[in-house]
C-alpha cells in the first residue's frame, strides 16, 4: 500500500511490453472465474490481513481516492469500501474486472493496465497493490 505524499505530481509505475502485457491479460482471463471464487471471501480467513487494511483505511479516509491496482476479483477494495474508504479498482483482464463488478456493484471498477496510470498526485490519498506489485 501506498500513502501518497505532498511532492510528487504524478504516479507512475513503470511500462511492460505489448506481448507481455498481452500474455498477462490472457492468463488472468483464463481464470478469472476460479480465481473469484477462491478468492471473493479470502479475508475472512485473514485477521491479520483486515487488520493491516483497516489500518490502512484509517490512513487514507476522508483524504481522497484510493486506486486498488490489479484488484483481481476486488475483493481488497470491497473491504476498505465497507471500511468507509473511497475506493475504485484496476486491472488489465476484463474478465477479472467483470467478476469485481458482479461482486461489488457499487465500486467502480475498470480494465487498465496498471503499469501506464498516470493520476494526479492530489486525486489519490493512495494505493492498494497488495502483493501484487
Amino acid at each position: 500500500m501506498v500513502v501518497r505524499s505532498a511532492g510528487a505530481d504524478k504516479l507512475k509505475l513503470g511500462s511492460m511490453d505489448r506481448q507481455t502485457t498481452d500474455s498477462i491479460r490472457e492468463s488472468y482471463n483464463k481464470i478469472a472465474d476460479a480465481y473469484a471464487r477462491r478468492y471473493a471471501d479470502e479475508l475472512q480467513h485473514k485477521p491479520l490481513d483486515r487488520e493491516f487494511l483497516s489500518r490502512f483505511a484509517i490512513s487514507v479516509k476522508g483524504r481522497g481516492e484510493v486506486c486498488d491496482l490489479g484488484c483481481g476479483p476486488g475483493q481488497i477494495a470491497r473491504y476498505l469500501w465497507n471500511e468507509g474508504v473511497h475506493i475504485w479498482g484496476l486491472d488489465l483482464s476484463p474478465r477479472m474486472i467483470d467478476q469485481a463488478r458482479k461482486l461489488s456493484p457499487e465500486i467502480s471498477f475498470r480494465v487498465y493496465n496498471m503499469m501506464a496510470i498516470d493520476v494526479a498526485d492530489e486525486r489519490l490519498a493512495g494505493t492498494e497493490p497488495n502483493e501484487r506489485l
